[in-house]
């Protein structure tokens, strides 16, 4: 699908969104849980769960959406919500359907003239799942040999040899990041789209991500610390944030550099992130936000920390930040894309202010 040529809802018709979304999402619930429960009979457990998830989903997407422009991203998600449904056995009229509940909540809560606008991006993206091909969002291509050999031994819990697997690289002498860029970031990816394929199951893909991260602690654990540098980072996930490899592997190669780290990692709420940042006192503070639907949490984030402590240097990083870089950069220091620009921000950074 092409970029969608939409002018992004004014500031009055963002606010009333936002104000009034409690009532839109009940409205949407409300609306499509009477048509899942109509067509309970046809529908199994699990594929009921990932219908009201995709619902919800789209909702949390839509804020972020809204707020950030990112109208071409919910063409994006759009196509990988048809991809996810149709490989589990349901029809692309139920994505359809889940646009049309939302565009039926926002009309009947919002003033018409205020959610004519919102509705405006919905309706464009209903139009155009028709011309999407089967499982359009991703291209089908080959990960490469040593990846699919990494993946395989991760989706089969052997923990053990998919560190040694990693490990021999680093015994070659490949740079621990390049190992990351390389292996590990592309074997995520791959037993993501797995997922997404309907190729392993949830707790397959989940055993295969806590393999990663142990494989990541061997692999850094065992590198001799060369330097000390005077530095410290404070590296977390956005609030809500689950996706927390990327920052680990972040952690892991600063760490190694010779920095003194504070990792938080996922699961750490807004006041706990501000409280522990401000205590911390770092040189550099790193966020991810890997979910578009996160972003508007990773700038209020933002904007909680400067207010703790101005002058504070931020980094931003994650598929999300990068989506939405010309709102954010002017709000941080920089938004790294990708490990080695992470990497090489943070030292410019403090050694500005050395």
């Amino acid at each position: 699908m092409g970029a969608v040529d939409i002018v992004p809802p004014a500031s009055q018709a963002l606010a009333a969104f936002h104000r009034l979304y409690p009532r839109i999402l009940a409205l949407v619930e409300e609306r499509f849980g009477l048509e899942l429960n109509r067509r309970a009979p046809e529908l199994d457990r699990r594929q009921r769960e990932i219908i009201e998830d995709s619902a919800r989903r789209l909702g949390d997407t839509l804020k972020a959406v809204y707020s950030f422009s990112l109208f071409e991203y919910l063409e994006k998600e759009t196509s990988w919500l048809v991809s996810v449904l149709e490989s589990r056995g349901l029809g692309r009229e139920w994505v359809d359907g889940i646009l049309e509940a939302w565009t039926i909540g926002i009309q009947g809560i919002v003033e018409p003239r205020v959610a004519e606008e919102l509705s405006r991006p919905l309706i464009r993206v209903r139009s155009l799942i028709l011309r999407l091909g089967k499982s359009s969002m991703t291209t089908e291509e080959s990960p490469g040999e040593d990846v699919e050999g990494y993946v395989g031994l991760a989706l089969r819990g052997r923990r053990r040899e998919a560190a040694e697997y990693a490990l021999a690289y680093l015994k070659s002498g490949t740079d621990p990041g390049k190992i990351a860029d390389d292996l590990l970031l592309p074997a995520l990816h791959h037993i993501g789209l797995l997922w997404e394929r309907n190729r392993i199951s949830s707790s397959e893909e989940h055993l295969a991500t806590e393999i990663t991260r142990y494989v990541i602690h061997r692999l850094f654990d065992g590198l001799p610390a060369t330097k000390s540098l005077p530095f410290s980072a404070f590296l977390a996930c956005a609030p809500g944030e689950d996706h927390d490899i990327g920052i680990d592997l972040l952690a892991s190669l600063l760490r190694s550099d010779g920095w003194s780290l504070v990792f938080i990692g996922r699961g750490a709420p807004y006041q706990d992130l501000i409280d522990g940042a401000a205590s911390a006192r770092p040189d550099v503070v790193i966020l991810s936000v890997t979910l578009v639907s996160h972003l508007p949490a990773a700038r209020a984030l933002v904007f909680g920390l400067k207010a703790a402590r101005p002058g504070v240097r931020i980094v931003l990083g994650g598929a999300a930040a990068l989506a939405a870089r010309k709102d954010l950069e002017p709000l941080v220091s920089g938004v790294a894309a990708g490990l080695a620009e992470g990497r090489r921000m943070a030292l410019s950074l403090v050694g500005q202010h050395a």
